[in-house]
């Protein structure tokens, strides 16, 4: 029986609950991984997070005496290897260009000269190969730690430096690795993207759209086609955490609105906040409740005052998975308007899911990925991204049709059960990295997605 270990950049972290039902399912499923964390995450932690981190390995960090021991070992007794490490992270940086990462649809969006400063940080092509290079230590220690403990085979989650410091362990030590990509850690820079599928067992990732992209890249630059590696394992969520209300609850009062994710501008929070205006202006009465916090939350305040809309809108910050499940329970609309430019976007949000699941009709932002979840039309409405009037218009439909959200809600429900029960999704998981851990994996890879 092997061991499996996974590997998180941080772990785990607040708005990140995906992962750390993830990680808690594959428990339930029989597997336990060793877990290892590239950084140690903020203090603010969902009361499952808090429990499950007395059992992360943080890694140390570059510059400390067990990071520089290990290399220095390699390098004394392997100097061509070890110097070959750093020609490799160049070599495969080198792949990853050849497919344009806008995607049809894509704009340009107006931003602050400090996210347009984080943007360039984050994804400029020179800077990822620098912070590439940078993660070169680190692999040489962990390949020797990972060694050490038994494991047999690491999961990595974010297609980005994670799967670098694997990519690295795999060309120190042989250790088979596989990837879960997601969404910025594939369009923000796509650089060596293809290397890592090739050197990878399997990438798992959580849409369709994003497999076709991987898929492309990856057959346009290796020599030989890489399709069956890219394998869809859509999150999910809880479908007996997040349950429908009765369905005899009168619709009254105000359009009780809901929304959630982290505020930045991606997530298009102020382009559902003008919408809300322009609702009220039009007489319609409404409550809207933003779940989240982030760099935008004292602009996105502003905006709330200025439009005077601090009795309609109110910014809640962050609040524990089991807190938003009773707010969606008490709404009667998810939205989330979502942007479609910039270098950061989503692909389809686990909030939605999670709305979904709980019977409530969606207004969200037509952006690739998001109509594998929402059906327009029968389980919501997907609005043109980057306007407030189709946000408006979207939110007026159901404003105006009691009967239609009842009608809608419980389609968004169904298809939840569908395909994104988590409790399904995480089994086929958990039986992917049980046979990956064995060392047999490829042959069965399709059938479990």
């Amino acid at each position: 029986m092997g061991r499996l270990a996974c590997l998180f950049p941080a772990f785990p972290v607040f708005h990140q609950t995906f992962v750390l039902w993830e990680v808690m399912g594959l428990k339930r499923n029989g597997i336990t991984p060793e877990i290892y964390s590239l950084k140690r995450p903020g203090d603010a932690q969902q009361p499952e997070g808090a429990q499950i981190a007395k059992d992360v390995h943080y890694l140390p960090s570059t510059l400390s005496g067990e990071v520089l021991a290990a290399n220095w070992r390699l390098l004394r007794t392997h100097p061509a290897r070890y110097l070959g490490l750093y020609r490799a992270v160049v070599g495969a940086w080198r792949t990853g260009t050849s497919i344009p990462l806008r995607p049809v649809g894509w704009e340009e969006v107006h931003i602050t000269p400090y996210e347009r400063l984080r943007g360039w940080f984050n994804g400029h092509p020179l800077l990822y190969l620098a912070k590439s290079i940078a993660l070169v230590p680190v692999a040489v220690y962990l390949a020797r730690r990972l060694t050490d403990d038994g494991i047999t085979h690491l999961h990595v989650h974010w297609a980005s430096y994670p799967a670098t410091v694997a990519y690295l362990v795999n060309l120190i030590s042989g250790l088979p690795f596989s990837i879960s990509a997601h969404a910025y850690d594939i369009y923000l820079v796509a650089r060596m993207l293809p290397a890592k599928i090739d050197t990878s067992r399997f990438l798992v990732t959580c849409a369709r759209t994003n497999a076709n992209f991987l898929r492309r890249l990856a057959n346009a630059e290796l020599p030989h086609r890489v399709d069956d590696k890219v394998i869809v394992n859509y999150h999910g969520v809880d479908v007996t955490r997040f349950e429908p209300a009765d369905p005899a609850r009168p619709f009254s009062g105000p359009l009780k609105i809901v929304s959630c994710g982290i505020l930045e501008r991606y997530k298009g929070m102020h382009t559902l906040i003008e919408a809300c205006a322009r609702l009220k202006q039009e007489g319609i009465a409404l409550e809207c409740k933003i779940v989240g916090e982030g760099p935008r939350r004292g602009q996105l305040q502003s905006q709330i005052e200025k439009l005077g809309l601090t009795d309609n809108v109110q910014l809640l910050g962050r609040r524990p998975h089991r807190e938003v499940a009773e707010l969606l329970h008490s709404a009667d609309v998810f939205a989330l308007a979502s942007e479609l430019g910039g270098r950061r976007r989503d692909v389809i949000a686990n909030v939605i899911v999670e709305a979904m699941a709980a019977g409530l009709p969606v207004v969200a932002s037509a952006i690739p990925g998001a109509d594998e979840l929402v059906e327009d039309g029968v389980s919501g409405y997907l609005v043109r991204p980057n306007r407030v009037e189709a946000v408006a218009d979207g939110l007026r439909k159901l404003a105006n049709d009691p009967a239609a959200r009842r009608r809608l809600g419980q389609a968004a429900r169904r298809r939840v059960l569908q395909d994104f029960d988590s409790n399904k999704n995480v089994k086929q998981l958990a039986a992917l990295l049980a046979r990956a851990a064995s060392g047999d994996v490829l042959q069965e890879a399709a059938a479990a997605t």
